[in-house]
């Protein structure tokens, strides 16, 4: 292991995707690339250092006492080889189904899954209304024959055929295009989407938590208040980003003809955005759902589950922000040496398994 003193990473990559290990100490730990192409596990704050250190990702449970979904979810991400917030994803729910994580994390596995599936049809039926929309078609009769009928499929077909030909594609090109869209857009949508997508419903619940950790730390005379209010500015400045970037996905969509006929020069952009927003969400689940659920308990508690947060806090990259959030980070870190603590003592080699189970529910929430 190596020690990084005041790391600041300048990329979304520099910085890691979180990972949702169920281990007090790993919890919400990122792991990234190195400069040979490996796998690597960044660990902020180790028993209360200053600092980041880095372990090799197949050297993690040699380092760290591990549960045993943490075990599966470790090699399930090293067999993938991928590291976006996606990839990372995948991995996380895939172990959450063995169920190591409890009924509660299988549950939420289930359902994230089934709400995937479900967005991935509506965005489909939504950007062929769009493609019809742009040409001048009605979607009513799609909708009232059923989308998945084979009446449905072949006015579907009908109508899409049309379309191409209104927009001087090839129906071939016209359908791979719209697939490919969608396929970039499943986990953000669209805006006139009767069901926001998970990004948009995760954005919208970092808004919800920006404002309820405002309106604790006013006026909150502990310790911890200048620590929730960084976390709040924290998520203002992330909330500032997402809508640039949803700004920009909503546009792009809103000339919808203009986007399928420069789809050669514009699914570059497209794909960009949607990939950026899931960097610059990831990690936020786990906090939220973690502030949430400790609004439940007492005071004392909260200041604790503040401390917690601000340890794995996903600041932005300096690339990405002209705040030099680390500094900032670092600074509360000195000033509240005595109080922002790891989640255990990693050098005992104990699991405090109370808090395990504690993680594990979140995880359930949160998925």
């Amino acid at each position: 292991m190596r020690s990084l003193t005041n790391f600041a990473p300048s990329t979304f990559e520099e910085r890691g995707a979180a990972v949702a290990f169920t281990t007090p100490v790993l919890a919400q730990t990122r792991v990234r690339k190195d400069d040979r192409d490996k796998l690597e596990v960044l660990i902020p704050n180790l028993s209360d250092g200053h600092g980041v250190y880095v372990v090799p990702w197949k050297g993690l449970p040699l380092a760290f006492p591990m549960t045993v979904h943490d075990r599966m979810l470790q090699d399930l991400i090293r067999k993938a080889d991928g590291c976006s917030p996606d990839d990372i994803r995948k991995a996380v729910l895939q172990a959450a189904r063995c169920g190591l994580a409890g009924p509660l994390a299988v549950e939420a596995a289930e359902a994230a899954l089934r709400d995937e599936d479900e967005q991935r049809l509506l965005i489909n039926y939504q950007l062929i209304v769009e493609v019809l929309k742009a040409v001048g078609l009605e979607s009513t009769d799609i909708l009232r024959a059923g989308l998945g009928s084979e009446k449905g499929e072949q006015l579907t077909r009908s109508y899409m055929t049309k379309a191409a030909q209104s927009l001087a594609l090839e129906p071939t090109e016209l359908y791979a295009r719209v697939a490919e869209l969608a396929t970039f857009m499943e986990p953000v949508g669209i805006a006139t989407s009767p069901r926001p997508a998970r990004l948009r419903r995760l954005a919208r619940d970092l808004l919800q938590f920006r404002d309820s950790m405002t309106d604790w730390s006013t006026g909150n005379v502990s310790e911890a208040a200048p620590i929730g209010t960084f976390c709040a500015e924290v998520a203002e400045h992330t909330l500032n980003q997402v809508r640039n970037v949803v700004n920009q996905l909503d546009q792009s969509v809103a000339a919808f003809e203009l986007l399928l006929r420069q789809w050669d020069t514009k699914r570059t952009l497209v794909r960009k955005a949607t990939t950026r927003l899931s960097w610059l969400l990831d990690g936020w689940d786990f906090i939220i759902t973690s502030w949430a659920e400790a609004q439940t308990r007492s005071k004392h508690e909260q200041d604790m589950a503040v401390h917690e947060l601000f340890r794995v806090l996903p600041l932005l990259p300096r690339d990405e922000e002209k705040s030099d959030h680390a500094l900032l980070a670092d600074g509360l870190l000195a000033a509240n040496r005595r109080t922002v603590r790891a989640y255990v003592d990693w050098r005992s080699g104990q699991l405090d398994m109370d808090l395990v189970m504690r993680i594990e529910a979140i995880k359930g929430k949160a998925a």
